[in-house]
């Protein structure tokens, strides 16, 4: 008993100190931070092209999406506390005719890729961005994962509705030692689910941890964010859960 509530103070210490890294960095990111930061030397990237998916006119464009890394990146499939990482961040390029650059968006860090992926049937596939936020430490950073569609010659970030606040966010899953996500059919579309294990954070001594159950559903119309959370402890050590576990639950007969 000792022991696990050792390792429990430990992992509610790493959340905490996480929650207040993230913090920090997003005050520091400000527009005087930003300003400081322009008069600094700019690092010297070379950026390659790593990834090149081909777009055809049911996107509403014949281009390209492109993923261009530093050079140093580029054969680099996950972040490795062994490897110079560089302070060059991927970047994501939507391209028309000839090569034409449309859209250009900077990511968070050296290492990303996208995929295609069916999410909604009887439409052109949609696509995912992974980058990766691992930091070498902790049981809370690692992969992430958005999704968008190329629609009108656009990228359009997929978007939820929370189905309890009625906000509207776009879809992001995780995959780390407490969060993971996997794809679920329903009917001809997909669901998409994640779990998720966080210290409840209660009271200032709470050392509880509590499990999120979240699924993200498409109706015909829109996507559909639900989500419930119970007392609990779980990692990413075995078998994903059962999807009866995730809301919204089957009603009893």
């Amino acid at each position: 008993m000792r022991i696990m509530k050792a390792i429990r103070d430990m992992e509610i210490c790493s959340a905490r100190a996480y929650l207040l890294a993230l913090s920090t960095v997003l005050v520091l990111n400000t527009g005087e931070a930003n300003a400081a930061r322009g008069n600094e030397p700019q690092p010297k990237c070379d950026y390659v092209e790593y990834q090149r998916l081909p777009l055809t006119k049911q996107h509403g464009i014949d281009g390209a999406l492109v993923v261009m890394r530093d050079r140093s990146m580029i054969t680099a499939e996950e972040y490795s506390v062994d490897d110079h990482e560089t302070s060059c961040n991927a970047l994501l390029y939507l391209e028309g005719n000839n090569n034409k650059r449309i859209e250009t968006h900077e990511l968070e860090r050296p290492i990303a890729r996208i995929n295609t992926v069916n999410l909604i049937g009887g439409r052109p596939k949609s696509f995912s961005l992974t980058v990766d936020y691992s930091a070498g430490f902790g049981s809370y950073a690692g992969p992430g994962t958005k999704f968008f569609d190329v629609a009108a010659g656009k990228i359009k970030w997929v978007q939820a509705k929370d189905e309890k606040t009625n906000k509207v966010e776009k879809i992001h899953v995780a995959q780390t030692l407490k969060t993971v996500w996997k794809l679920f059919p329903h009917g001809k579309n997909q669901d998409i689910l994640e779990i998720l294990c966080r210290p409840a954070f209660k009271s200032k001594s709470d050392d509880t941890f509590e499990v999120t159950y979240k699924r993200y559903r498409y109706n015909g119309h829109d996507w559909i964010h639900y989500s419930r959370s119970e007392d609990g402890f779980w990692e990413n050590e075995g078998d994903f859960p059962k999807e009866s576990l995730f809301p919204p639950l089957r009603q009893k007969n």
